[in-house]
C-alpha cells in the first residue's frame, strides 16, 4: 500500500510542476579507468560540473578501451550502443549536439560560458523524474513525466525519432585501489543500466500544447552496484533525427538505512612454489559499516568458476575481522586467479557490494614433470604479444612483453628473430612500460641429469635510448621450483646494448647485425636434478629489448669440449670463416652434413661421403652465412646427430 501511495504522491507533484519547465543541461561523457588523459582532465571537469549542479547533469559511460575497466565489464552493452550512436572513437569525450555538434568535445575544453548559454535557452519540453527504493532494497520504482511546455504543438523530427531515455547511475563509485591503470579510484555519475535498454522508449510524434505523459518503471537493482546509497536516475528526451537533447532531469541518491556492510579484507592463497598445486585458501572478512554483523556467506572462486562457499556466523562490530578457512584444493597447471567473495550480511542485502570481492590473486603452477636438457626455446609460432604455453609471466605492473615478428610491425623489412635468422623473438616494450616495472618470464622445469658441463645460451638485442637509458635484464636460476632464486647474469644500460638508438624513431627494431649470444655456465647446478630459469626485465622507460634462442646444453660451444653422446666436436666456435667438424667413427660409415639456421631452413649441404673408422675432420666455409646460431645435422649411416654452433663476423 505504501508503494502505491508514494507513486501517487510523485505523480501529483509532477502534474503540478511540469508546466514550469526549466532546462537541465546533459553531458554524456565517455571515459575509461585506464585512460591517462581521463585521469588528468576529470578533476577540473568534475569540479566545474559540481559547481553547476543546478544547471547540468552528467552520465559517464565507462568505455572498454584503452585498457581495463571493471565498470564497463559489468554492463558493456549500453556503452557500446551509445558509442555507436555518437560514432565515438576516443576517450575522454563529451557529447551534447546542441552545444558541441556531432564531434563532441574534450572535457578539458568545457567552459562556464558554454554551460550558461545552453542553460539559459528555454526548453520546449519538460522532463521530471523521481525514484523510490523498495523496502527490501532489491529494486527501484521510478516515475518520469514528459510534457509539452509550450503553447504550440511539438512534433518529432521524423516518425519514431523522439525517445525517452532513463538511466540508472551511481553518483560516486569508490574503489580501495585503482581498478585500471590510470590511478583513479573515484568515479562520478557512472552509467549502471539504461531502461528498458540503450535505445530508449519511443514517444508519440505529435504533442499538443500542455500535453503530458507519465511513465512508471520498476527496476531491479543489479548485483554489480558499488553502493546502494549512491543510486540515482537521469531521464532525458532526445530526437534521433538530429540527436538534440530536448531536456533532462535528475533524481538524486537516497539515504539507505538498516543495512550492514561486509567486505573482503584479504585472501590467503599461496603455495610452496611453482611446482606445488596444493592450495589451502582462506578469506578474511571485515565489518566496514556501523551495524553489527552476525552472519555472512563467504566464498572463493578460481578462474571465475563456481564459488566454493561457507556460511559464517559470529559477531563483528565496526572494523572487526574474521578469517574463514577452506579445505585444500588442487590447482591445474598454468595460471589460476583466486578471488575471495562475501555477501548476505545478516541474511540481507549488502549496503556497499563494491567491496564484496577481492582483487584476484594469481598463482602460476608448472608441470611437475621436467623437460630434459638439451632444452631449446626459439619462440617460433608464438602469437603476437603472447608467450609459449610452457612458460609463465609475472609482472609488477602493466606492460607488453611477448612474441613479436616483422608481421606485427607495419612496413618493417627485417626479421626480428635472433640475428635476423628467424621470424620471432620475445620483446620487452620498455618505451611503453612505466619505469621500475618488472616483468619476468619463467621456464618450465629443466632437468640437467642427461648432460654434463651444462651451459645456458641466449641471444639479445637492445639499444639504450639516447645512449644512456638503464633498462635491465636479470637471469635467475632456481633449484627449489621458485621458492628462492640466484642471479647469474645482470647486464643493464650500456652493458646490455648491442645496437644504436634510432633517434627520432620511437622504437628500436632489432637489427639483424646487432645481436649478441651470451654463454652462462650452469655447472654449479649440474647436481640439482632440475632448475627453473627466470628472465626478468626491469623498465627504465628506455628502448625495446629482444630475447631469443634460449638453449641449455652441454658445453659443445667450446674448442676443447667434446660432445660425448655424438662423438662429434665443432671448432673453432664461434667461427667467422672456416668451421671444422671432427667425427669419431667406430666403423666405416656413410657421412653427410647439412647446416640449418635457427628457423630450420637448410643453408648449406655437403653430399654424402664414405669414411673409414677413426677420426675425420669435415671443413666448411661459413664466411657467407650471417652471424647467428646454426644447427649442424650430421648423418652417420642414416642416423642423424645434431651439433649447434655459432657464426660471428
Amino acid at each position: 500500500m505504501k508503494k502505491y501511495l508514494a507513486l501517487t504522491v510523485l505523480l501529483f507533484a509532477f502534474s503540478s510542476a511540469y508546466s514550469q519547465a526549466t532546462r537541465l543541461v546533459l553531458h554524456e561523457q565517455f571515459t575509461n579507468a585506464s585512460c591517462g588523459p581521463c585521469a588528468s582532465y576529470n578533476p577540473a571537469y568534475n569540479a566545474l560540473l559540481a559547481s553547476n549542479s543546478s544547471k547540468i547533469t552528467k552520465i559517464s559511460y565507462q568505455a572498454n578501451f584503452p585498457g581495463t575497466d571493471p565498470m564497463n565489464a559489468a554492463n558493456p552493452g549500453p556503452v557500446s550502443t551509445r558509442r555507436s550512436y555518437y560514432s565515438n572513437t576516443s576517450v575522454p569525450r563529451c557529447y551534447n549536439f546542441s552545444m558541441y555538434g556531432s564531434t563532441g568535445i574534450n572535457p578539458a575544453s568545457v567552459t562556464q560560458a558554454q554551460i550558461d548559454a545552453r542553460y539559459n535557452t528555454a526548453p520546449d519540453w519538460s522532463v521530471t523524474v523521481t525514484h523510490q527504493l523498495t523496502s527490501g532494497y532489491d529494486s527501484a520504482q521510478v516515475v518520469v513525466l514528459v510534457g509539452n511546455a509550450t503553447s504550440s504543438t511539438l512534433t518529432s523530427g521524423t516518425t519514431g525519432s523522439l525517445k525517452l531515455h532513463l538511466v540508472m547511475v551511481e553518483e560516486t563509485v569508490t574503489y580501495s585501489s585503482p581498478p585500471g591503470s590510470n590511478g583513479e579510484t573515484v568515479f562520478h555519475d557512472v552509467m549502471r543500466e539504461m531502461i528498458p535498454n540503450a535505445s530508449g522508449t519511443t514517444l508519440a510524434d505529435s504533442w499538443t500544447a500542455g500535453q503530458s505523459q507519465s511513465f512508471q518503471f520498476k527496476i531491479p537493482l543489479p548485483s554489480y552496484l558499488g553502493n546502494l546509497g549512491e543510486v540515482a536516475f537521469v531521464a532525458f528526451v532526445q530526437d534521433d533525427s538530429n540527436k538534440e537533447i530536448k531536456n533532462a532531469a535528475f533524481s538524486p541518491k537516497q539515504a539507505v538505512s538498516g543495512l550492514a556492510d561486509v567486505s573482503i579484507a584479504s585472501i590467503g592463497a599461496t603455495t610452496s612454489g611453482y611446482c606445488d598445486p596444493n592450495l589451502t585458501p582462506s578469506v578474511t572478512i571485515q565489518n566496514s559499516g556501523s551495524m553489527a554483523i552476525t552472519s555472512a556467506t563467504v566464498s572463493y572462486s578460481i578462474n571465475g568458476g563456481t564459488p566454493v562457499s561457507q556460511n559464517w556466523t559470529g559477531n563483528l562490530s565496526a572494523g572487526q575481522t574474521a578469517t574463514v578457512s577452506f579445505p585444500q584444493t588442487t590447482l591445474s597447471t598454468g595460471k589460476s586467479e583466486i578471488v575471495g567473495l562475501v555477501d548476505n550480511p545478516n541474511g540481507s542485502v549488502d549496503y556497499a557490494p563494491i567491496n564484496n570481492s577481492s582483487v584476484p590473486t594469481t598463482i602460476n603452477i608448472l608441470n611437475n614433470n621436467p623437460t630434459y636438457a638439451p632444452y631449446d626455446q626459439n619462440f617460433e609460432g608464438v602469437a603476437f604479444s603472447q608467450i609459449p604455453s610452457n612458460m609463465i609471466k609475472e609482472a609488477s605492473g602493466a606492460g607488453r612483453v611477448g612474441a613479436i615478428s616483422k608481421a606485427n610491425v607495419q612496413n618493417l623489412q627485417q626479421e626480428l628473430g635472433g640475428w635476423g635468422q628467424s621470424a620471432s623473438s620475445i620483446f620487452w616494450d620498455f618505451p611503453t612500460i612505466a619505469s621500475g616495472t618488472v616483468i619476468s618470464l619463467i621456464t618450465e622445469k629443466i632437468s640437467l641429469s642427461t648432460i654434463s658441463n651444462p651451459n645456458l645460451y641466449l641471444s639479445t638485442s637492445y639499444a639504450a635510448r639516447g645512449g644512456n637509458s638503464n633498462d635491465q635484464l636479470k637471469v635467475y636460476v632456481s633449484t627449489d621450483c621458485g621458492s628462492s632464486w640466484t642471479n647469474i647474469f645482470s647486464p643493464s644500460g650500456a652493458s646490455l646494448a648491442t645496437g644504436t638508438d634510432p633517434g627520432s624513431q620511437y622504437r628500436y627494431w632489432a637489427d639483424p647485425n646487432k645481436w649478441l649470444t651470451h654463454k652462462i655456465s650452469l655447472s654449479n647446478y649440474a647436481s640439482a636434478g632440475h632448475i627453473l630459469l627466470k628472465f626478468e626485465g626491469t623498465s627504465a622507460a628506455g628502448q625495446c629489448f629482444y630475447l631469443d634462442n634460449i638453449w641449455v646444453s652441454t658445453n659443445v660451444l667450446s674448442e676443447t669440449e667434446e660432445d660425448i653422446q655424438n662423438n662429434i666436436r665443432v671448432f673453432p666456435n664461434p667461427s667467422s670463416d672456416l668451421t671444422k667438424f671432427e667425427i669419431t667413427l667406430a666403423n666405416e660409415s656413410d657421412v653427410s652434413l647439412a647446416i640449418l639456421n635457427i628457423s630450420g631452413q637448410k643453408v648449406l649441404n655437403i653430399e654424402p661421403q664414405t669414411f673409414s673408422s677413426g677420426n675425420h675432420i669435415i671443413k666448411t666455409s661459413v664466411s657467407d652465412l650471417p652471424s647467428g646460431i646454426y644447427n649442424a645435422q650430421i648423418s652417420i649411416n642414416g642416423e642423424i646427430q645434431n651439433v649447434r654452433f655459432t657464426v660471428s663476423h
